[in-house]
């Protein structure tokens, strides 16, 4: 929009003129109890003030700001939201914030997209914990089918006690180009050390503090991995399968990743090997989250898991031992003793947000009992530390009480019990696989960042595994990873002391028409690039950027096909749904892994 302009925004009876000087002027958001509403969803019985605190401020330096937190009780979030829409599709919001006691991504900005007064969809980014007051923008480049104006929201991810101060807010209409140069950048990694102990197959070690996979003939390696095309219906998979291979290994692929169809990739790697080709690395994923009616899962005291979809196994329940064996050993079946197979990762993104509340599935109700009852001589005692009235242990596990607040000695026993649950849950799933099958690495758990506040927390527990998996979805809102997408990797890797290996990533583009159906979009339109040569070139900078982290030992991209189906559509894959390739992209990552290979041969 070329010049000055003056935007009127009617809403009901009132009139707010918006005038900026020019085009690239922000105009600015007061912060007044009128033009925020707080968006609160407490449960039934507690008030939205029992549930979070949300308030207006004033910070000597700052002036007026809003304040998020803490966070005690409801679901979805809890956030400022900005009462007028404004009638613009694409822009920027710029702000200062800083967080006090809270987790990457604890602090979460909003971008909701809105036709007249009802909400189509809502882009969101996560920030980094920051101390003092620290500027952000958060770019919106494209807008759903429909939209007509937005509105910014501020707040928290999940439940804390900590929290988010924001002020100095401006919104734009005009979004800063994303500027994606077309040389990826350079390889900081050093090379893969040569003369490693050969052991028959894949281990890791480190090397002069780099991170690496050794081969079974005793090489340095990395995973440059996709899943490759599941071939479940095809009548003649082995040639198909052949074909992909072929495909994959001229774009520079040397691993195929989690969720490729073992029982097609087994053999065809077995063919590829017997006919002289260099055979795949392999991964194998588990997903107790889908295992529904095969044994229980953790539920809360309204019956509630953690996440449809991706709920928290009781680990308790004797069923899950049983059921998680059964699925290793069909795995096990294929691999054992196979020296192309890397591992296993333990599970897929199960959900950790607020595990301490559930606690009220039959076999770990079981266990909570009995941990309270080693921890208090009787129902009396427990009453005493946590102002409560039980008659009995039994009254108190039929009362499926839950802490109101994240303080105190009740949320400290919950929270205590909730290592507990962790503890088993590492502890089956590392012995079972080692006990099916002790020549293959062990894999933590796929972690996902929705809940990242929840699972940080536990990361000594999982120190246990050989590697931990974290899948992560770049933000797209610079060239590259971000700073707060790196910091996720660091500290993780830091607080486990182990290698990484990216479990999933990719990046979606908004041209490929995937996201024009608004009754169909995706989670994935959230990090959506413009077109599909904005996606080759971010796509090669992100492969670079993860190679370079010297403690990630392998990156991979999800998935081999776009999905569109009845039900959902994604720009996820290296070729469309139809099976065409994107061109652009796998050259551009042709080219990437042509780059990593050159300084590996160095």
């Amino acid at each position: 929009m070329p010049g000055p302009w003056l935007l009127a925004v009617i809403l009901g009876s009132s009139c707010v003129a918006l005038a900026m000087a020019s085009a690239e002027s922000d105009m600015r958001l007061p912060i007044s109890d009128s033009r925020w509403e707080k968006k609160v969803f407490p449960p039934a019985g507690v008030t939205a003030d029992e549930a979070a605190t949300l308030a207006i401020e004033r910070d000597a330096n700052r002036g007026p700001c809003l304040v998020v937190g803490p966070w005690r009780r409801g679901r979805y979030s809890t956030r400022f939201q900005y009462a007028e829409p404004l009638p613009f599709t694409t822009g920027v919001l710029r702000a200062y914030y800083r967080t006090e006691d809270l987790p990457i991504y604890g602090a979460t900005v909003y971008i909701e997209f809105r036709a007249g007064k009802r909400r189509i969809a809502t882009k969101y980014l996560g920030l980094a914990p920051a101390k003092d007051w620290t500027p952000f923008e958060f770019a919106f480049r494209s807008a759903p089918t429909g939209a007509d104006s937005v509105s910014p929201g501020l707040g928290l991810a999940g439940k804390t006690e900590g929290k988010a101060l924001f002020t100095g807010l401006t919104m734009s209409p005009r979004a800063p180009e994303l500027e994606l140069p077309a040389d990826p950048g350079p390889v900081t990694r050093p090379a893969p050390p040569d003369r490693c102990q050969k052991t028959g197959f894949y281990h890791l070690e480190e090397r002069g503090g780099v991170w690496w996979l050794i081969t079974p003939e005793g090489e340095g390696f990395y995973s440059i991995g996709t899943d490759g095309p599941w071939l479940f219906r095809e009548t003649d998979w082995m040639t198909r399968g052949r074909e992909a291979a072929a495909f994959l290994r001229s774009a520079g692929f040397n691993s195929l990743a989690g969720w490729t169809n073992i029982r097609r990739w087994g053999p065809i790697n077995d063919a590829l090997a017997a006919g002289g080709e260099k055979p795949f690395a392999i991964f194998a994923t588990l997903e107790t989250g889908s295992w529904s009616g095969r044994c229980d899962a953790l539920v809360d005291a309204g019956n509630d898991t953690t996440g449809e979809g991706h709920a928290f196994p009781d680990p308790f329940d004797p069923r899950f031992e049983e059921v998680y064996r059964g699925r290793v050993r069909e795995i096990a079946n294929i691999v054992r003793g196979k020296s192309w197979f890397i591992g296993y990762f333990a599970d897929n993104e199960v959900c950790h947000t607020e595990l301490y509340r559930h606690v009220y599935s039959e076999h770990c109700s079981h266990a909570f009992r009995g941990f309270l009852e080693s921890r208090y001589s009787d129902a009396a005692a427990v009453n005493e530390a946590w102002g409560t009235g039980f008659a009995s242990f039994d009254a108190l596990i039929a009362g499926r009480p839950e802490p109101t607040k994240r303080t105190g000695l009740m949320y400290d026993d919950f929270r205590a019990f909730e290592r507990e649950i962790v503890t088993r849950y590492v502890d089956i799933t590392l012995r079972v696989i080692r006990e099916e099958d002790p020549d293959h690495l062990v894999i933590s758990n796929r972690f996902m960042l929705d809940d990242i506040g929840a699972w940080m927390d536990h990361l000594d527990l999982y120190s246990r595994y050989d590697a931990i998996a974290v899948n992560l979805y770049p933000a797209n809102q610079r060239a590259g990873l971000s700073d707060v997408e790196k910091l996720i990797y660091r500290t993780v890797h830091e607080k486990t002391g182990r290698p990484i290996i990216v479990g999933e990533w990719s990046i979606p583009a908004l041209d490929s028409g995937l996201y024009d159906n608004p009754e169909k979009l995706d989670w994935s339109w959230n990090e959506v690039v413009g077109n599909q040569s904005e996606r080759a070139r971010q796509a090669a900078r992100v492969t670079l950027g993860f190679y370079n982290m010297p403690f990630v030992v392998g990156a991979h991209w999800f998935i081999w096909s776009d999905i569109d189906d009845e039900r959902r559509q994604a720009n996820r894959g290296l070729v469309r749904a139809g099976g065409q390739p994107w061109d652009d992209l796998v050259e551009a990552l042709t080219r990437a892994h042509a780059r990593i290979g050159a300084a590996q041969a160095r």
